[in-house]
């Protein structure tokens, strides 16, 4: 019997009987079989700070301080999640805005030395592209980064950038066209949310996220720290909440962890998802918390 023949009568297995074979042995079938090991995406922050702030930020970042995230440390948690997952299907750089980062090409070469066959996406709001030297352009269209723009209602000409750089042989597209809305957080402080209703409703669920070598299912849980710290409060991140790099090795049980709530789920919203019309942020905590 093939190998690859084996992994598909497992799978099967698994999904009739709910059997669960030892995580390292599903590794090491999923490599011998030649699929690999397998994280659909992933993101982080270049900058925890942003220059448009705007209001029900999921990333917190109008909250945050300015802060250029070390590209030392970033490169040795890809190089940690690289020894776990032999491939990542999409690479976020996201922020804040990471056009902010005064090193932002210092990372592009590394990132895709480590993940070679990964998309990797650069997230902006657009606003200062008009600033960038040649040489950005030259460094995206060398490692093959793409430019992904979310449409904010303000003053910048989108879809002639995008025009534009898909014709230096840059690939740019939309990442969101309808930002006229935001999308409520109506966090829960008290924690008494039904987390199984707010995971199955989460749209944000496989938005993993990596920070100080710790891979967490979601953007809220790593960065809550911003909102707690401007207001005061105390949403707790356990250690169940996110994945320890240097402890959890095997791909296998980390995409297994991902497919369930986590305990931060209870302070999620489990109700109808509200929109509020785009606007900059005020800082008010209504933005984030449900009143």
């Amino acid at each position: 019997m093939k190998l690859s023949t084996l992994v598909k009568i497992i799978n099967s297995i698994k999904k009739i009987t709910n059997l669960i074979l030892p995580y390292d042995f599903q590794d090491f079938l999923l490599r011998k079989s030649g699929k690999g090991t397998y994280l659909s995406q992933v993101e982080f922050h270049l900058v925890d700070h942003c220059n448009l702030n705007c209001a029900h930020c999921n990333h917190f970042t109008p909250l945050a301080d300015e802060n250029f995230c070390k590209i030392d440390d970033i490169i040795n948690d890809f190089k940690k999640l690289k020894t776990i997952f032999d491939n990542i299907g999409k690479i976020f750089i996201v922020g804040g805005e990471p056009l902010l980062h005064p090193e932002l090409l210092n990372i592009l070469e590394p990132l895709r030395t480590i993940y070679p066959k990964s998309e990797i996406i650069i997230i902006t709001n657009g606003i200062l592209l008009n600033k960038q030297e040649d040489s950005f352009f030259e460094t995206l269209k060398k490692y093959n980064i793409a430019l992904s723009m979310t449409h904010y209602p303000i003053k910048v000409d989108y879809e002639n950038w995008i025009k534009k750089l898909n014709e230096m042989g840059i690939k740019a597209y939309y990442f969101s066209l309808d930002r006229n809305k935001m999308r409520k957080q109506n966090l829960n402080p008290d924690g008494k949310n039904d987390k199984n209703k707010a995971f199955s409703m989460c749209v944000e669920k496989k938005c993993h996220f990596i920070r100080d070598g710790k891979l967490y299912i979601c953007t809220p849980a790593p960065n809550i720290s911003f909102l707690n710290k401007y207001f005061n409060l105390n949403f707790e991140v356990k250690k169940t909440d996110y994945i320890d790099l240097n402890k959890i090795k095997s791909a296998s049980k980390i995409n297994a962890l991902f497919k369930k709530p986590i305990d931060f789920c209870r302070y999620c919203n489990d109700k109808e998802i509200e929109f509020d019309t785009y606007r900059i942020s005020k800082k008010e905590l209504n933005e984030w918390v449900k009143s």
